[in-house]
């Protein structure tokens, strides 16, 4: 018997697999679903997630107090599960709209008890999986225990990560392309799963009772040693822990000095885990602005993250075997210490590599109006040329104490077109040139039409999956759609006019791009089509993250387990759970680094910053007179191709658009008109 693993020690491993895939399966779509459908802002989706995760590696301090000192580690394990399987009830009820109830109150209330839930059993499971061996006998199989223990964790987790993110996005629910509700069901159907696993052992476990805590007893001897230091006046001891000598032992104090020195070398980790856990949130928003097309399939924004797990589970047996043998015997990264400022570098390396990254898909970004400015886009659809001049010829000053208006224009798309022999300049729809929170191409149509305009007209697009129809029946000159999420890929779209097709053509959707289509009917005929790019479709590919996932996957392998290694070896036998505990509270620590960050907003976007500093410049008093005394020298506007969209943008000023009427018949104001 002695040889043969306690039965109870299955039901722990399926237990926590079960967990391990609820958590980490709930955690990798989560700041999606806070920005996608809780249309959180990305910052706040940040911070959100950060807070959550900063919560869940606080909680285990509280956690092990109960396990050890009150509760026992089963009944701390069992109270916590529960309060974890209610929190992820109510996560999947918050994304399920049916059910009357406000969404963000029960998605932070539902973190908040999945964080203390999984927090509260995270110091107990393994250490009561310990407990159910017979020691020293069994020996040997508890060291094979935390080693399946640790794999299942990883193996779990991993799962998780892959098949979460597939529930979502293949299946649709309550009228929306994706299912959050099912993404966040099946996690808690995992987890009372597990519950119901633990519980199943209940009569063949082995339980201790609660004892004294050591990490109480490691804050009661610190608080005591300063608090005598701070009495004993005249009196010096060679360290301040030597204060508390008169209440306890020297055993202790002299272990507590070990302790704090290797706290003190926890000082970096809190950046490192600042880095590490941004692969759940800007790391996974940075891949939802790529391509993730791969031949037939697509991958997805949220599963990007499983690159990490599945890349250390084969570093750590790479590093053990060939790695680290060869660095020894070069005596290069002979000790742990070394390996973790290594590791650290590595960290910060993968974050040079997302930096480059995002400088290249900022490419792809649309370039929006900052405060005080305002963008115009101008399409015609007249056969000739048309010039456009801004009569601003310096920026408007505001000395100090005075007062000034200014408007706001939101950005909006302006249409120039003919209806018979005049010339019409019309507001149409604001634009929407923000790249879709879903990935996918957004698509509208802008409808032209003469005086004989056709009161039921349609535009059909489709492609091999399905089709969409687009009716005006508006009696406005211009039709303009709403914007439409569609499947990237390839369709061919159909104007009917009197419901028959006048005109057949293919168009390209890609991912991330924001299309218009610009038709002109003139005398029952279509005499002008073209699609429009007014945002540029997602162009670098998601596996260009594989690089800086590779970095900071080889960084955990040299700096996490290295560090966690040598704070295991370091220190006292009788307060590693001391350790554990600063292990997990860096991590919090970590998180609460990029809250504070994010909620300072200390980096802007430079895309923003080019735009402005473009515009400033073109808006200067000596830039624009020269161009105006370029204009009236040689005569001429500055020409604009037909269905042009130059951006005129102001900054502290008033836009005036000036629309004029004239006769389109005489040739002589045509030309003047067109320069």
């Amino acid at each position: 018997p002695n040889r043969r693993y306690p039965r109870s020690i299955f039901l722990i491993i399926a237990t926590e697999f079960c967990e391990r895939f609820s958590f980490c399966g709930l955690r990798t779509i989560l700041s999606l679903y806070l920005r996608n459908s809780l249309l959180f802002h990305e910052n706040d989706a940040t911070i959100i997630y950060h807070v959550f995760i900063s919560l869940c590696y606080f909680v285990p301090i509280f956690g092990a107090i109960l396990a050890d000192s009150f509760l026992g580690r089963y009944r701390t394990i069992l109270y916590f599960s529960c309060i974890y399987a209610v929190g992820n009830i109510l996560m999947c009820v918050a994304a399920a709209p049916p059910i009357s109830l406000s969404p963000v109150f029960c998605t932070i209330f539902g973190l908040i008890l999945i964080a203390i839930g999984t927090g509260g059993i995270k110091p107990c499971v393994a250490a009561f999986g310990g407990d159910q061996f017979h020691l020293p006998i069994q020996e040997t199989l508890l060291n094979q225990f935390f080693s399946i223990f640790y794999f299942t964790l990883n193996f779990g987790g991993l799962v998780g990560m892959v098949i979460t993110p597939i529930l979502r996005k293949k299946y649709s629910c309550f009228g929306d392309d994706t299912c959050y509700a099912l993404g966040f069901g099946f996690p808690a159907v995992l987890m009372i799963m597990a519950l119901l696993l633990f519980v199943l052992g209940k009569q063949i476990y082995r339980m201790k009772a609660p004892q004294e805590n050591v990490a109480v007893r490691f804050l009661q001897c610190a608080s005591y040693a300063l608090i005598m230091k701070c009495r004993s006046k005249g009196v010096r001891n060679d360290h301040w822990l030597d204060y508390a000598r008169g209440r306890y032992n020297a055993k202790i104090i002299s272990d507590m000095k070990i302790v704090l020195a290797i706290l003190c070398l926890f000082i970096p980790l809190p950046l490192f885990w600042s880095l590490f856990d941004q692969q759940g949130s800007r790391w996974t928003f940075q891949a939802s602005r790529m391509d993730g097309q791969v031949f037939n399939t697509e991958l997805l924004p949220d599963q990007m993250q499983v690159i990490n797990p599945a890349i250390v589970l084969v570093l750590i047996p790479l590093f053990d075997k060939y790695i680290y043998p060869l660095t020894d015997r070069f005596h290069f990264m002979a000790s742990p210490l070394r390996k973790m400022v290594l590791g650290g570098i590595l960290a910060g390396l993968a974050f040079v590599a997302s930096a480059v990254l995002e400088m290249k898909l900022e490419e792809t970004y649309p370039v929006l109006p900052c405060k005080g400015e305002a963008h115009l886009n101008f399409v015609n659809t007249l056969p000739c040329r048309i010039g456009i001049i801004n009569r601003m010829n310096n920026l408007q000053n505001i000395n100090s104490t005075d007062n000034y208006v200014f408007y706001d224009i939101p950005v909006d798309t302006v249409i120039v077109t003919t209806v018979g022999d005049k010339l019409n300049a019309l507001w149409s729809e604001p634009e929407q040139l923000k790249k879709s929170l879903s990935g996918k191409p957004k698509f509208r149509v802008i409808f032209c039409r003469d005086k004989h305009y056709h009161k039921n007209s349609a535009v059909l697009l489709e492609n091999e999956y399905g089709m969409l129809n687009i009716t005006f029946t508006s009696e406005r000159v211009v039709g303009v759609s709403k914007y439409v999420e569609l499947d990237p890929g390839e369709y061919k779209y159909s104007v009917f006019l009197k419901s028959k097709p006048e005109y057949r053509e293919d168009v390209s959707l890609e991912l991330g791009a924001v299309y218009s289509l610009v038709l002109l009917e003139q005398k029952g005929k279509i005499t002008f089509s073209k699609v429009y790019t007014m945002t540029p479709a997602n162009r670098i590919h998601m596996l260009w993250l594989i690089p800086q996932y590779l970095l900071i996957s080889i960084a955990e392998v040299m700096f996490g387990i290295s560090g966690l290694q040598f704070s295991f070896v370091q220190a006292p036998k009788s307060l590693k759970t001391v350790t554990i505990a600063a292990w997990y509270l860096s991590v919090s620590i970590g998180n609460l680094m990029v809250i504070i960050i994010t909620q300072a907003n200390l980096f802007r976007s430079q895309v923003a910053r080019r735009a402005r500093r473009e515009f400033n410049v073109a808006l200067q008093p000596s830039t624009v007179g020269k161009w105006r005394k370029r204009l009236l020298e040689t005569g001429r506007m500055q020409k604009i191709k037909p269905l042009g969209r130059p951006r005129i943008s102001t900054n502290a000023e008033t836009v005036k658009i000036i629309a004029e009427t004239f006769d389109a018949s005489s040739q002589k104001s045509t030309r003047q008109a067109a320069g």
